[in-house]
């Protein structure tokens, strides 16, 4: 057998690699499979990995890495932006249409949690909210860190109601 032979590979086989980088991305920003199926609808227009073609798997694979580099640079422009402030949520607004009523609610839970504390502030810590996320999921303290940017619909609608509930316990002391 020649080296051409060990340096060719199929298309089939290209695909199973980028769509195992996939899993793997996600499984690296913690991205459930809820939201990676949300998020192959949004870019490719299919909710199934098995419906991918290899140029669209490769670029689903690159948007995740994209963002996956880009979180320090997100990280840095949260150090820019003080915590606990309404400039922190500004990145509501660009987020897909169908998740942004949801996260709108979640800021001004967000509010009315920051008007609860012991001194007021006006708003409560994107982290905050994202370890609430973190509890949901089930990943230890200190585990990743969950961006609400990559939270499903579904979770999103539970971080509202626990939050109301949060707020419910809190107006009763």
């Amino acid at each position: 057998m020649s080296y051409a032979h060990y340096a060719s590979i199929t298309p089939a086989a290209a695909r199973q690699k980028i769509l195992a980088g996939i899993r793997a991305e996600c499984a690296k920003q913690g991205i459930d499979d809820d939201t990676r199926r949300a998020m192959m609808r949004r870019i490719a227009g299919v909710g199934s990995s098995k419906d991918l073609t290899l140029k669209v798997a490769k670029q689903i694979l690159w948007h995740l890495q994209q963002s996956s580099d880009a979180a320090p640079d997100k990280r840095k422009s949260r150090a820019e932006v003080p915590s606990g402030t309404p400039e922190e949520w500004k990145f509501v607004f660009s987020q897909p249409k169908e998740k942004q009523p949801l996260l709108k609610k979640i800021f001004r839970l967000a509010e009315t949690i920051g008007g609860l504390q012991t001194p007021p502030v006006p708003v409560i810590p994107k982290a905050w909210v994202e370890g609430i996320v973190r509890q949901m999921r089930g990943i230890p303290a200190g585990g990743a860190a969950v961006p609400l940017e990559l939270v499903s619909g579904a979770e999103l609608a539970t971080l509202v109601q626990a939050m109301a509930v949060y707020i419910a316990r809190q107006k009763k002391r």
